[in-house]
């Protein structure tokens, strides 16, 4: 797909963005954004932000003092849209909760993925798909993770899905080791981005070029044949500064550990400061995966019988290719107005071959027909690849230009700061499936059918597009220990598509549009310099994807956009200054929630619109210096307890709603049609919880941490099924903890840090999914490595 694609994707983005890009650039210079939530403008608690493994200290965890710049060193300003921002005091007037996860946890407790990192934040619950963290399934509150549909991941401030509209699943997540830090935000705040702001917003924050050059060489290995490189160098050269980073790892799926998986992951950023008022960054991104991941899980035999970390699905490949690029132009008109302008946009190419499936009874005798996809019967003993074999080739064109603005004034004489903006996005898919049902071998693209009387060997021929206009307004009334944040979202939203294939090659065209207008308040009250409350309400907009709002004949699909209503309330604080604590109510009422009909994402199942669904809640976070409690301010050593945790009290349809499986997704003697009104939405476990012990002794650059990551029991579908179908597909998923630690040790004379890594040390083999059949989560994963700085 590579080669067959690359020159028509130079050519395709020449063509889009140069011509556009120029008349943005244009405009740019009159309507550029404010720096998101700048540092300035909000205050964050020690709570939210955490610190290198214990409270704030003058040296890092290696037993280095930190390098102090130079007075000519001054750092050049960097055009960047936060979330949250690193200040000490970044979340002081931001009405809701969030959490900021630094580099040193990222670092420290070398998260194997994202599943791992965003385990720490509370309300977050991941859902485990290949082991590597390379197609994350995030949920929030109980909202359903399937491809974090109802997250609105960024990085650096832009939107990386593969549609953000049209198709915002996460096939596509880049390597956490290139992360400075992630910023997680929910509640009213969240109105400043889109379109997904029902359950919370995500920034992956990229690292930027440092003052003074440095690198740094990281590499470790362990088993399932793991490998991992990181390798990143930049620095300051006057006004410009320059950032190159590389990722490469490769192994044994811990899904399944008979394929493999390898990714390659370049980024250069560069940063100019053209003036005292103006300021460019520049950032081109390559990213390859190449890998042996299918989608067919096991079923219920063969996961109690076989070794269930492996497949038959042994010959399927994923190739994905993403070539990503972000400008952002940062102005400061004058002391009070600053602008940042970020123009971005990607290219996608991601074909995947995969192996038909065919149901056997315990004999090995076919149950029902060779099936696409995951329609396995619902009687399946086991599933065996069938002698076919296709090929979903696809690719993504997004670009975008989005000015924001930042303004502190006065209103009726109220300290004021507002920020306002827009955006255009356009998105194109080109989705086509190659069919080989003459035999299951042959080059990816063979395009082969020997079903009589067959016009096409193509499956699908889809062209679909969106154009996007959103504007957005927050205005920030600071009275003393008061803060006041009403704010609005308005999404226009044009969908289209042309289905090839209709009426005998003729094309079947359909088109569809969504105006949604959001608004939102929310409030802070500082009590004293050491505790706050907080409290907000929003309208939040999750709009479908095209193919379920436009049929492949055309029509028009009743499918509303999801909107909800969020409402929270809360509190933190820092009773002591080696104590801090987050504490939330949360509640989520949805007027129209899509999920799937049946099974969340298995058989028969098709996306409809819900109806009413409710979520309500408590999210709670601590983190305690026992050492300083107990010896006062230890500069040296910390000895630091954590815990996050979530209660998901309500996760359930409150509306009319009815269950409908059909043919051989129905056991015998089942209803097709079951009232589900008052059950609990699949995926969403009651409790999460997260909890940890570390140590660090700066002098002697050690540091070392226990942790345990649990999940109760959650449906996998809407009927609440308890007793698993034979095909894996449907019952409870039973709850799990698993034991984690990691090591380190920094010898400062030659600037390394070596370490030692436990994931699941209990080798504890639980499920994590059955929308596919049954996957089993991380096995026990032993690490070594060293860090390299010069």
């Amino acid at each position: 797909m590579c080669e067959r694609s690359f020159c028509r994707c130079l050519l395709r983005i020449g063509t889009n963005f140069n011509i556009k890009l120029v008349a943005a650039a244009t405009l740019s210079w009159a309507l550029a954004m404010p720096s998101g939530l700048t540092p300035h403008a909000f205050a964050q608690s020690p709570s939210a932000t955490e610190q290198s493994e214990g409270s704030p200290k003058s040296e890092d965890a290696r037993g280095e003092e930190p390098a102090q710049a130079k007075e000519e060193e001054k750092p050049i300003k960097i055009p960047l849209t936060e979330v949250i921002g690193t200040a000490p005091d970044a979340l002081e007037h931001i009405p809701g909760s969030g959490r900021v996860i630094t580099k040193e946890s990222i670092e420290q407790n070398h998260r194997f993925t994202i599943n791992e990192a965003l385990r720490e934040v509370p309300g977050v619950n991941v859902r485990d798909e290949d082991g590597l963290g390379i197609r994350p399934n995030i949920g929030i509150r109980g909202l359903d993770p399937t491809r974090s549909r109802k997250v609105h991941i960024m990085e650096d401030g832009v939107p990386i899905m593969l549609m953000p509209y049209g198709d915002p699943s996460s096939y596509y997540f880049p390597p956490i080791f290139r992360f400075d830090r992630i910023e997680v935000l929910k509640g009213s705040g969240q109105l400043l981005f889109g379109p997904q702001n029902i359950g919370g917003v995500m920034n992956l924050i990229t690292r930027m070029p440092p003052t003074t050059p440095q690198g740094n060489f990281q590499f470790w290995g362990g088993n399932l044949n793991y490998i991992n490189t990181h390798f990143d160098y930049g620095g300051t050269w006057g006004k410009t500064g320059y950032l190159v980073d590389y990722t490469h790892y490769q192994s044994d799926t811990p899904r399944f550990t008979n394929v493999r998986a390898k990714v390659d992951d370049l980024t250069f950023k560069t940063v100019h400061e053209l003036s005292d008022r103006t300021q460019i960054l520049a950032k081109f991104n390559y990213y390859r995966e190449d890998s042996g991941i299918g989608y067919q899980g096991l079923t219920e035999a063969m996961y109690a019988t076989q070794d269930p970390r492996t497949t038959p699905f042994n010959n399927d490949n994923f190739d994905f290719t993403r070539i990503g690029f972000h400008v952002a132009v940062n102005h400061m008109f004058t002391a009070n107005l600053t602008s940042t302008t970020n123009f971005f946009g990607h290219y996608i190419a991601r074909d995947w071959t995969r192996q038909a499936q065919q149901g056997v009874d315990v004999n090995g005798n076919p149950v029902g027909g060779v099936q696409l996809g995951n329609s396995l019967p619902a009687t399946s003993f086991a599933v065996v690849p069938a002698n076919q074999r296709f090929t979903n080739a696809r690719e993504y064109w997004v670009y975008g230009i989005e000015p924001r603005f930042h303004y502190i004034h006065k209103l009726f004489g109220i300290s004021a700061e507002a920020d306002f903006g827009a955006r255009y996005m356009w998105e194109q898919s080109d989705r086509i499936q190659f069919r080989n049902f003459a035999s299951g071998v042959g080059t990816p693209f063979g395009c082969f059918n020997n079903t009589p009387g067959a016009t096409t060997c193509l499956g699908e021929s889809n062209l679909r597009t969106t154009n996007a206009y959103a504007m957005f307004f927050q205005e920030r009334l600071i009275m003393g220990q008061f803060t006041l944040t009403p704010g609005f979202r308005v999404e226009h939203i044009n969908f289209d598509q042309n289905n090839r294939l209709a009426n005998n090659g003729d094309g079947a065209f359909g088109k569809n549009h969504f105006t949604e207008v959001l608004p939102g308040i929310g409030a802070t009250y500082s009590f004293n310099k050491n505790h706050m409350v907080f409290a907000g309400v929003h309208r939040g907009m999750s709009p479908p994807q095209i193919s379920d709002t436009v049929t492949g004949t055309g029509a028009v699909v009743d499918l509303d956009p999801e909107l909800s209503w969020t409402y929270e309330i809360g509190t933190r604080g820092n009773p002591t200054p080696w104590s801090g604590y987050e504490l939330t109510f949360f509640w989520l009422d949805f007027e129209n929630q899509i999920i799937s009909q049946s099974v969340a994402g298995g058989v028969g199942a098709t996306l409809t619109s819900a109806g009413k669904t409710m979520h309500r809640g408590i999210e709670f976070a601590t983190k305690l210096d026992l050492l300083d409690a107990v010896t006062g301010q230890n500069r040296d050593q910390d000895v630091i307890f954590d815990i996050n945790y979530t209660w998901v009290a309500d996760a359930e349809f409150r509306g009319t709603r009815n269950s409908s499986i059909t043919g051989a997704a129905l056991l015998p003697g089942e209803a097709a049609t079951v009232s589900v009104s008052g059950n609990r939405l699949p995926y969403s476990p009651r409790h999460m919880l997260t909890a940890g012990l570390g140590y660090t002794h700066r002098p002697f650059g050690f540091s070392a941490r226990l942790e345990t990551q649990c999940l109760s029991d959650m449906f996998g579908d809407d009927r609440n099924t308890v007793t698993p179908t034979p095909n894996g597909q449907r019952g409870l998923i039973q709850g799990w903890c698993v034991l984690n630690a990691a090591i380190n040790q920094y010898v400062k004379p030659i600037k390394t840090t070596f370490f030692f890594v436990g994931k699941n040390m209990l080798d504890q083999t639980f499920i994590v999914d059955r929308t596919r059949g049954i996957y089993a989560g991380l096995p026990a994963l032993w690490q070594a490595g060293a860090k390299w700085t010069f």
